[in-house]
């Protein structure tokens, strides 16, 4: 990674003249000698190298001037002092779309974007299955963009930069938007694209994603570099910059409790297929020896919902059928959370519960409460029911396994402390002495 860097910055700066009266702008056309504004300096004497192969995080208050430095490395703007060089093609995603005309098709858009990056018809053709397999707007890649909603929109923008094979990627927040499925989407084809040896710049205020994607930070205060290390460390300094401290006091609350299971309940096994979340067009993979027929999800009040207060309960009944016989069967849960980290995994091999054999055409319906001490957002799950496998007690043979089923919701009330802050609730227990 250490060779010639692709982005060279050195003593960078930007500065914008700040008139106080519109007339002062013509009295400095004529009056040259006389200075009718003051400086605002942007950036100043910014400096640090990116290479070959590395995800660099910006991150920063507003108005830190993360944006402005991104658009000197693009070429947008012209730095007032010190110099940037770039070695390669970019790929940006400042402001996605902003090269589209709301007349012209999905499909006229995809060609002029091309065109306006130097890619030739041929080669954009080359691309386009995959670009509109990525963007996934079905037959409105033949309608006028300006029909598309805001979700549709964005999608086709960031299928047309991530999918031209840059050299250097830069994001500033276009990941803000779409829904929670798109950005597990684009987070993927990021890390794929890194894995290839594409440099990327990666600006949000999303600490956790920088801290997931990123090999090194920069911390900008002020439009100057506070800090560079490693992500962890740069996270840290910002929070301890704009953060304060919150003491609290609450009771430790278990992660998931002990599964519950049911034979020979026909009341409750018409509920879950009544009141069933898995649908057809989830992804699904496994062997089918063991089925996941049906799922619902229940509040304290047995309600039927996704959503649910941080530190809160919800309550998972997943009928499963055995299409052959099965010995020490298995089920349980894969919690991922918007960049689609792996938040939590368990099932009942994992929590010392010894699910009873099944024969063949068998049913029954496993349930457990799990408490979602996790941070405040959206999260996809997966469902899934194993046999125990060769590889050892932390493997299993997957008989059928539902992907991407959710987003559950998990909120929180903002006018009291949060318990914890991070991704999970881990133990904790203090003593003063």
């Amino acid at each position: 990674m250490l060779s010639e860097p692709v982005i060279h910055i050195h003593q960078l700066g930007k500065c914008y003249h700040i008139y106080e009266n519109p007339q002062d702008r013509l009295k400095q056309t004529f009056f040259r000698r006389r200075k009718y504004y003051r400086d605002f300096w942007a950036l100043r004497d910014i400096s640090f190298d990116v290479y070959k192969g590395e995800a660099v995080g910006i991150i920063g208050r507003n108005g830190s001037g993360k944006s402005t430095l991104l658009q000197l490395i693009c070429g947008i703007l012209t730095p007032s002092s010190g110099e940037v060089k770039v070695e390669g093609r970019i790929a940006s995603l400042l402001e996605l779309g902003s090269g589209f005309n709301p007349e012209f098709t999905g499909r006229e858009n995809v060609f002029l974007n091309g065109a306006i990056m130097g890619f030739s018809y041929p080669e954009m053709e080359s691309r386009f299955d995959e670009i509109t397999e990525f963007a996934d707007i079905g037959h409105f890649i033949d309608q006028p963009v300006k029909v598309y909603s805001s979700g549709m929109f964005v999608r086709l923008a960031f299928a047309v930069q991530i999918c031209i094979e840059p050299d250097i990627l830069i994001v500033d927040e276009a990941l803000s938007v779409g829904d929670i499925f798109f950005q597990q989407k684009c987070f993927s084809k990021i890390r794929e694209i890194i894995s290839k040896g594409v440099s990327c710049l990666f600006v949000s205020h999303d600490t956790t994603a920088v801290m997931n994607i990123c090999n090194r930070a920069v911390l900008l205060n002020n439009g100057e570099m506070d800090h560079v290390g490693p992500p962890e460390e740069v996270v840290s300094r910002y929070f301890s910059r704009i953060g304060s401290r919150q003491e609290t006091d609450r009771k430790n609350i278990s992660g998931a409790g002990m599964p519950h299971i049911r034979f020979n309940d026909p009341d409750l096994s018409s509920s879950i297929r009544e009141h069933n979340i898995i649908q057809p067009h989830h992804p699904r993979h496994g062997d089918g020896g063991l089925e996941i027929v049906a799922a619902r999800i229940t509040n304290g009040r047995h309600e039927d919902t996704l959503e649910v207060r941080m530190m809160k309960d919800l309550m998972f009944n997943v009928l499963i059928r055995a299409n052959e016989a099965i010995c020490d069967p298995s089920v349980g849960i894969h919690l991922f959370d918007r960049l689609g980290n792996l938040v939590f995994a368990a099932g009942t091999r994992q929590l010392g519960h010894r699910l009873p054999d099944l024969a063949p055409d068998q049913e029954y319906i496993v349930s457990w409460k799990l408490t979602f001490s996790v941070q405040p957002g959206e999260y996809t799950f997966s469902l899934g029911a194993s046999e125990p496998s060769q590889e050892g007690a932390n493997y299993g043979f997957i008989h059928d396994r539902h992907e991407m089923l959710g987003p559950i919701v998990v909120s929180a009330d903002p006018s009291t402390a949060f318990p914890f802050f991070g991704m999970a609730r881990l133990p904790m227990s203090i003593n003063v002495s």
